[in-house]
C-alpha cells in the first residue's frame, strides 16, 4: 500500500511522464525553447507566462474516494475503540493539464503533444514508478528534499495499478472550474488517475483466534472435475492439520490421473511485485490418486505467502498440466528474539524469520493481542524489526503474519486420550512464547 506521500508522488509521475515525452518528441526544437512542466496553481502560472516562455502545468483540481474500494477492509476499530485494521483510503485524482505561451500557436502545439503523450501512455508500470520516484543514489543526491522523500510513497508496491484516462468536462463545467480557480482560461485537458491506495502502518490490535466451534468443526466439500485422463488435483493436505506448510515440510496433494512419468509441481508466489517461481519434483511413492512434495530448504530463494500450485506429468511423450490450487508457505520465527529493547513509551523487537522477507511484502508481529508492522527493508533479509507501544513485562504468545499467512502457533494434531481415544482440543504452542522484560 501507499503512504500519504502518494498524491504528491502521482503528480510528480505526471510531470515526469510529460517532461520525458516532450524530450522524446523534441518539442523544444518546434517552439525554439525548452518547455518546463510545473505543478502550480493556475493563477501562479500567469507570472511564469509573463516571461514569454512556453510551459505546461499539471494541477490537481479534484480528488474523490474510489467507489470500488470504498468498503474494503472495514471496520477500522472494534467496539472498544482499539485499532483492528489499517483501512485503506482509495482515491481517484483529477488533473487539469494546461498549456501556457504567448507566441502564436505555442499553446496549440503543447496541448497537442500532451494529449498524444497521455493517449499513448495510459498508465504506469511498477518499474516506471520505481525509476521516477526512487532514482539512483547519484541522481537522488542532487534532488530537493521533497523529491527525495517521494521515494517512500509505496506506489510501486500497491496492489492496484495506476491508470490514466481522459476525463473531458462539458464547456459549462470547464468554465466554472476556471472561474473557481480565479485565473484566465488557457487551453486545457482534464485527466483522471486511479486508483491511489493509501494505508497507514500503525500498530493494530488482533485477538487470538477461536480454536473450535462446537463439538464438530466440519463443513461441506466441493470437488471439481475435469476431462477424463487429465490430471486433476482436488485438495492440498498440509502437515500436522495446519493450513500451511513450512520450509522443509512435506505436504500431500490428492487428485486423479496423477500417475504419469516425471511428476513435478510448479509454484508461483501470488505477491504482485515478487517474481518467485519454482519447479519441484514429486516425492517417490506417489500414484494416480496423489503425490507428495517437500518444500526445499532454500531460505533465500523462497518467500512466505500464498503460491499457485500446478501439477505436471509426462504421458506418452507429451506434458500434461492439472488445474490450479493454492498452497500457503508459513513463516517460521527463531526464538528467543535477537533483542527486545524497552524505551520510555515503546518496545523494539528484533527477530529472525525464515524464509527470507522480501521488499514489498507486508509483515505483522503479534505479542498476545498487540500487533506491530515490520520496519521497511530494501533488500531480502531474515531479520525484521517491530516497534510496539509500551507493554507490561510478562510472557506473550507470539505469531507473525507475512502476506496473510501466519506462523504456526497452535498445536492442532495432538494424540487422543487413552483408553477411549477422546480427541484432544488444540492448544497454543508453548514454544511460541516471547518474554518481555521489565
Amino acid at each position: 500500500m501507499s503512504s500519504a506521500l502518494a498524491i504528491a508522488g502521482v503528480t510528480q509521475l505526471m510531470r515526469d511522464l510529460l517532461n520525458d515525452g516532450l524530450v522524446d518528441h523534441d518539442v523544444a526544437a518546434v517552439v525554439n525553447t525548452n518547455v518546463p512542466v510545473h505543478a502550480l496553481p493556475p493563477d501562479q502560472m500567469l507570472a511564469q507566462e509573463e516571461n514569454n516562455a512556453p510551459a505546461l502545468n499539471v494541477f490537481l483540481y479534484h480528488s474523490e474516494v474510489n467507489g470500488a474500494w470504498a468498503n474494503q477492509g472495514l471496520p477500522t476499530r472494534n467496539s472498544d475503540g482499539q485499532r483492528v485494521n489499517n483501512t485503506p483510503l482509495a482515491l481517484d485524482l483529477y488533473y487539469l493539464v494546461s498549456a501556457y505561451g504567448t507566441a502564436d500557436l505555442h499553446n496549440d502545439v503543447l496541448l497537442g503533444y500532451v494529449m498524444q503523450i497521455l493517449h499513448e501512455h495510459p498508465g504506469f508500470t511498477r518499474s516506471e514508478i520505481q525509476t521516477a520516484l526512487n532514482p539512483s543514489p547519484a541522481i537522488a543526491a542532487g534532488l530537493p528534499p521533497l523529491l527525495q522523500a517521494l521515494a517512500n510513497t509505496g506506489l510501486a508496491d500497491q496492489a492496484e495499478a495506476l491508470r490514466i484516462a481522459p476525463h473531458p468536462l462539458p464547456v459549462g463545467e470547464m468554465s466554472s472550474l476556471w472561474s473557481a480557480l480565479q485565473s484566465q482560461y488557457r487551453p486545457s485537458m482534464t485527466y483522471r488517475v486511479s486508483t491511489v491506495i493509501i494505508q497507514s502502518s500503525a500498530p493494530t490490535h488482533n485477538v487470538l483466534p477461536v480454536l473450535t466451534i462446537g463439538d464438530d468443526n466440519s463443513g461441506p466439500m466441493v470437488i471439481a472435475t475435469l476431462a477424463p485422463d487429465a490430471p486433476l488435483i482436488r485438495r492440498v493436505i498440509t502437515p500436522a492439520l495446519q493450513s500451511s506448510a513450512r520450509v522443509n515440510d512435506v505436504f500431500d496433494v490428492e487428485g486423479v490421473e496423477m500417475g504419469g512419468a516425471n511428476p513435478r509441481f510448479s509454484l508461483s508466489h501470488l505477491h504482485p511485485s515478487l517474481n518467485i517461481e519454482h519447479t519441484v519434483m514429486a516425492q517417490a511413492g506417489g500414484d494416480t490418486r496423489g503425490q507428495s512434495m517437500q518444500v526445499p530448504n532454500a531460505l533465500a530463494s523462497w518467500a512466505s505467502g500464498t503460491y499457485s500450485l500446478l501439477f505436471h506429468q509426462d504421458v506418452a511423450g507429451s506434458a500434461q498440466t492439472s488445474n490450479q490450487l493454492t498452497v500457503q508457505i508459513a513463516p517460521v520465527l527463531t526464538l528467543p528474539p535477537l533483542s527486545i529493547v524497552r524505551a520510555a513509551s515503546s518496545i523494539t523487537v528484533t527477530i529472525r524469520v525464515s524464509p527470507h522477507f522480501h521488499p514489498g511484502q507486508q509483515a505483522t508481529l503479534w505479542l498476545g493481542s498487540e500487533g506491530a508492522s515490520a520496519q521497511e527493508i530494501t533488500t531480502a533479509t531474515d531479520t525484521l524489526t517491530f516497534v510496539f507501544s509500551a507493554l507490561a513485562a510478562g510472557n506473550y504468545p507470539v505469531r507473525i503474519r507475512v502476506d496473510g499467512v501466519d506462523s504456526w502457533f497452535i498445536e492442532r494434531d495432538r494424540p487422543p486420550i487413552a483408553p477411549d481415544f477422546t480427541p484432544r482440543p488444540p492448544i497454543y504452542d508453548p514454544t511460541q512464547i516471547v518474554v518481555v522484560p521489565a
